[in-house]
């Protein structure tokens, strides 16, 4: 049987025929399925108690993980917006969509990718009200941000606030535009940080606090008439994306004298490491203050910015990831208010990580850990663990089977073949997760989690999995990589890496070369090139 028909319950062909344009009721196969908020924090990395890093405040992030299962080793298929979004909304990965920079859409990289179903259109398709608001998709690369990229995922009208690329003011295209007081820095150029002290500058005044207020008023629409059919709600916001850019309260949060930094060594490029490793942190210096700074400081590969530039930077981010946590919560306390918690499973997920001086690297844009593990929790009403932290690897292709296992659909089938991952509409190249959210005890999980990381004209393949000591390890080669195809080309090596997360979190020594470990090197470079189908 074809997959394309696989993937739909029981209902007429007519019906079949005008759900897929959107127009028609789902036909019910009986069982009860939930609404799904989702909700996507860009360059969030993780944060809070849930993931034990306590400095940075998110308690509205950490009562969600009360409620759910936090998976403290997801991550995502490539470290930059667009990429991981594009394959964490089809399920699909960087080598399959063929989108390896942000200014691709995953739809129109090949022709039979024009029918490939991402998140929201499964979930649409199956008679879900689906609404989107805020950063979802990375903006103007396919239907065109008005109509959220994807006119065909959404039945109702998409919204943005306003400077939508980034969520605040970037660069003169919008600077007219924005409703509330401006951020200028030198020159009329907006800086990296702004700490908004305006008398009239609050939650509201900024696009994320716009994002959350709109959500909130969603949330009491859908609630009246979440009886005629379930819903998918999409909240994406865009902090602490670059500019960090909040009011000046949240960064009262965090005095400039209690910031911490990283540890000296975690401070300095992982020892050992090949050249190609490195990136060099070209998203920060694009604002002219950093790059005032970072040349004031004699920032290179090898001396990395002083004390106080990476507690200025620090406390930003700090800041930033605080004010939408604060909008997470207004979006929460919504669903609560509206009785609709017990009917909603719950994702949260940030698009990647994020660099604050390990590895004297600031920002993602690397196959470096920090940059590749992102937040990622799960709730589904009558759970048997809320609060859970569970260690097992997961992968950000995985949230799409997961939201449709959890919400009562069909489960999708596995992209068993390239031809398959190229042709069906909605396989995917993950796996569901469900068993581990509800806590079942003998539910599977996975050994390993793939990304990937392109440099010209290499691609560095990352593993990460467990040695056969039981440590935890990232294992990355460095290849050439033929983008007519968008394989590897594995006989062509630029460079190797291998760090054992157990004894050396930070990646601070490449151990790749050791003798001793040699045999084990071999087992992990036959495990990449299996790869994640095997």
């Amino acid at each position: 049987r074809q997959a394309s028909r696989a993937r739909v319950p029981t209902m007429t062909w007519t019906a079949l025929f005008v759900c897929a344009i959107g127009l028609a009721s789902w036909a019910t196969t009986g069982a009860a399925r939930l609404n799904v908020l989702m909700i996507a924090v860009d360059d969030l990395r993780p944060s809070g108690a849930a993931f034990a890093h306590e400095e940075i405040l998110v308690p509205n992030i950490d009562k969600l993980a009360s409620r759910g299962t936090t998976f403290t080793e997801a991550f995502v298929q490539a470290a930059t917006c667009g990429v991981s979004r594009s394959s964490l909304l089809t399920s699909r990965r960087p080598d399959s969509t063929y989108v390896l920079n942000n200014g691709q859409c995953p739809f129109k990289t090949a022709p039979s990718h024009a029918s490939w179903q991402s998140i929201p259109e499964y979930f649409r398709a199956s008679g879900y009200t689906t609404a989107g608001m805020g950063k979802i998709f990375h903006p103007d690369t396919c239907d065109g941000a008005a109509v959220g990229e994807r006119a065909s995922a959404w039945s109702q009208p998409y919204y943005h606030a306003p400077c939508i690329s980034l969520g605040s003011i970037y660069n003169g295209t919008c600077y007219e535009q924005y409703p509330g007081p401006l951020p200028a820095g030198p020159g009329g150029k907006v800086t990296s940080i702004y700490s908004n002290t305006s008398a009239d500058a609050t939650d509201d005044t900024m696009p994320d606090g716009m994002i959350a207020a709109t959500a909130v008023d969603k949330i009491r629409q859908l609630a009246s008439s979440a009886s005629d059919s379930p819903f998918f709600l999409a909240v994406g916001f865009h902090k602490p994306h670059l500019p960090h850019i909040a009011p000046a309260k949240y960064f009262d949060l965090y005095p400039i004298d209690d910031i911490a930094l990283p540890s000296n060594a975690s401070r300095y490029d992982s020892e050992g490491a090949p050249d190609i490793a490195w990136n060099g942190c070209s998203e920060m210096k694009s604002y002219k203050d950093v790059s005032t700074d970072f040349r004031a400081d004699g920032f290179s590969r090898v001396n990395p910015v002083g004390d106080a530039v990476a507690k200025k930077q620090r406390q930003a981010y700090y800041a930033a990831a605080s004010f939408t946590d604060a909008q997470i919560g207004k979006v929460l306390d919504a669903l609560d208010a509206n009785n609709l918690t017990s009917t909603t499973v719950i994702a949260l997920w940030g698009d990647h990580g994020w660099h604050l001086g390990e590895n004297n690297e600031w920002a993602k844009h690397t196959a470096k850990t920090w940059a590749n593990r992102a937040p990622l929790i799960f709730v589904a009403p009558s759970q048997a663990n809320p609060g859970s932290t569970t260690a097992a690897y997961a992968e950000f292709v995985d949230i799409m089977p997961t939201l449709v296992d959890l919400a009562g659909l069909d489960a999708l089938d596995f992209c068993a073949t390239v031809q398959m991952s190229q042709t069906s509409p909605n396989c995917t190249e993950g796996r569901s997760l469900k068993g581990v959210v509800m806590g079942e005890p003998t539910a599977p999980s996975a050994t390993a989690a793939f990304s990937q990381w392109p440099v010209g004209k290499n691609m560095g393949y990352n593993i990460f999995t467990t040695t056969l000591d039981g440590s935890r390890v990232r294992y990355t080669e460095w290849v050439g990589y033929d983008s007519k195809t968008h394989t590897p080309v594995w006989t062509t090596s630029v460079g190797v890496e291998l760090y054992n997360h157990t004894a050396d979190p930070n990646e601070n020594l490449n151990i790749a070369a050791h003798p001793a470990l040699a045999s084990e090197v071999a087992r992990l470079s036959g495990l990449l090139h299996k790869g994640w189908r095997n």
